[in-house]
């Protein structure tokens, strides 16, 4: 489906969290609570663990993705005994896809969870009658270099006040030289610029999908980058599993 000139206005509404980030569970598994702001949202983003909030990093730097929203939705649950609320971890809408709902786990379990497997199939169940997809992932599962650039760039989404007027030059140049390090496309303008004020608009490019580099290896200066002439996001090369869910 076409996202991109999407009107949110009834979603943020109708998918605003359903619950309050809490760490009730801590002394079953480690969880770690927090917040931070949502380039692509425009909003505040709370996560439970650091997995959520691995994934909501890659969320946010994933160019296919147009909007998310955590804690978005109520399944209702019955065991047969009793009726509860499960509420999923994030809804999320990318480009040309239908609504993905996924379920963010630290790691597989090891034994079948009665639970768990319950929550799943009513979950697979709300998802069928929407025409939505539903996912369960672990992206503590995710290689460390993938894990490390996720957590790298997403510190550099926020735009800088100087970096418009540079976007021009430094992705023109890129575009001439057509493969180089970060470190050697910067220095590149050492006649009219101080490197170091380069350096952050090209990770800042990266980021925002303008350059690719190789996210299967750790970003330094010295990686090889290339203007990115597709529509693929720099992370479309990772390997499934952690972030397709099962």
């Amino acid at each position: 489906m076409e996202w991109e000139n999407h009107v949110w206005n009834n979603e943020d509404m109708l998918y605003s969290p359903k619950r309050k980030v809490n760490n009730r569970r801590s002394h079953f598994h480690p969880h770690i609570i927090g917040s931070f702001f949502s380039v692509k949202n425009g909003r505040t983003v709370e996560y439970e663990s650091l997995s959520e909030r691995l994934f909501y990093y890659y969320l946010e730097l994933d160019t296919k993705v147009i909007r998310y929203y955590v804690q978005p939705i109520e399944v209702p649950v019955y065991d047969g005994k009793e009726e509860w609320v499960h509420v999923p971890d994030v809804l999320v809408f990318k480009q040309r896809l239908n609504p993905l709902l996924y379920q963010v786990k630290l790691e597989p379990e090891a034994t079948l969870d009665e639970h768990v497997e319950l929550c799943n199939r009513y979950c697979r169940a709300y998802v069928l009658e929407k025409g939505w997809e539903y996912q369960v992932i672990y992206p503590k599962q995710l290689p460390q270099a993938v894990s490390y650039n996720l957590k790298l760039l997403k510190g550099f989404l926020k735009e800088r006040k100087y970096y418009p007027s540079w976007y021009e030059s430094v992705t023109y140049r890129l575009r001439c030289i057509e493969s180089c390090s970060i470190e050697y496309l910067a220095s590149t303008f050492t006649d009219i610029s101080d490197p170091l004020l380069i350096k952050p608009l090209i990770y800042h490019l990266i980021a925002k999908g303008t350059f690719m580099a190789d996210v299967n290896e750790r970003i330094t200066s010295q990686s090889k980058i290339t203007f990115n002439s597709q529509t693929n996001t720099p992370f479309t090369s990772i390997p499934g599993g952690a972030l397709y869910g099962v």
